[in-house]
């Protein structure tokens, strides 16, 4: 009995490194588990199942069944983690509202709504202004990259079945993306938004109790061409370019300053000369007076003797 107790004594002293192992004695569900709750960054299917030497199909059911039981989180499709313990390695860009437009001609007025899962795409025909509008919206997580194209795929199929030939120099007039973080809150404030280059709005807010969103909304009309580039390269790049005119700005800012001290500097220099030079004058003009009337008391005394 006291050597089994030592086994286990020692087992469950070394589970720091051998908890992962079937020999552990821990299932495959306890197994996952732990490993999620111990990583810092989301995991993928294939990386939970190497590192508890499962099997990945296996791996997969028990995850599914951990997320219906709200054990864990998905903040994207294939990756998992845990709602406490959460450091972010990657968040996708999502779209969810794009508004199109172009030029078609004569044209009769008509309109189509179409929703495919959590997506809306509209599309209008306008007859006075000759132009074919619409807009493809997806407010509740947005789409991902190959969501959006598909769905713009599928805006122009309505469009040009509509219309009876292909499309042309169609421009994107907005568009609007974002980034979910899970596990992390935003204290003192509740929203903040800026104006950044190229007319870019950038809101960061609390969406729910551990889930804060950062939404960026483009209003610079592009190509199909430059908007699959933009969300294909994400948003990284304009955060560059916006951290570096804003240092930049802040250096102009500082310069500013330096210049305003520097003038308010020399006119104080200036200021203190001009004292300097009245105080000398001034003294001057007393040592004068007191010599004029010192020799007055002189040549009054010679003259009543």
């Amino acid at each position: 009995m006291a050597g089994a107790s030592e086994a286990k004594s020692s087992k469950a002293g070394n589970t720091c490194d051998n908890s992962y192992h079937p020999s552990s004695g821990f299932s495959v569900e306890e197994r996952v588990l732990k490993l999620i709750d111990e990583s810092e960054i989301e995991l993928a299917p294939y990386e939970i199942a190497k590192k508890t030497h499962a099997k990945r199909s296996s791996v997969r059911v028990i995850l599914r069944k951990l997320l219906d039981r709200g054990l864990i989180l998905q903040p994207y499709p294939g990756a998992y983690c845990n709602k406490i313990t959460y450091g972010m390695r990657f968040v996708p860009l999502c779209v969810h509202n794009v508004s199109l437009r172009f030029f078609a001609g004569t044209v009769s007025h008509w309109e189509k709504d179409e929703f495919v899962g959590g997506v809306k795409i509209h599309v209008c025909f306008g007859q006075e202004r000759r132009k074919i509008s619409g807009y493809i919206a997806c407010d509740i997580s947005g789409m991902s990259h190959d969501a959006c194209l598909l769905a713009l795929n599928r805006w122009f199929d309505i469009v040009e079945g509509r219309l009876g030939r292909s499309v042309v120099d169609l421009e994107l007039l907005t568009f609007e993306c974002n980034k979910d973080y899970y596990g992390v809150r935003i204290d003192g404030v509740q929203c903040v938004t800026k104006k950044d280059l190229y007319g870019m709005v950038e809101r960061v807010y609390q969406k729910e109790e551990n889930l804060v969103r950062k939404e960026w909304k483009v209003s610079q009309p592009m190509s199909v061409n430059a908007f699959e580039a933009a969300i294909k390269k994400g948003i990284g790049e304009h955060d560059r370019v916006q951290a570096s005119f804003e240092l930049k700005e802040e250096v102009k800012r500082v310069s500013e300053a330096v210049k305003f001290a520097n003038s308010r500097l020399y006119e104080l220099e200036k200021l203190n000369t001009a004292m300097f030079s009245a105080l000398t004058k001034l003294v001057d003009f007393t040592a004068s007076n007191q010599e004029a009337s010192k020799g007055s008391e002189k040549g009054s005394t010679g003259y009543v003797s």
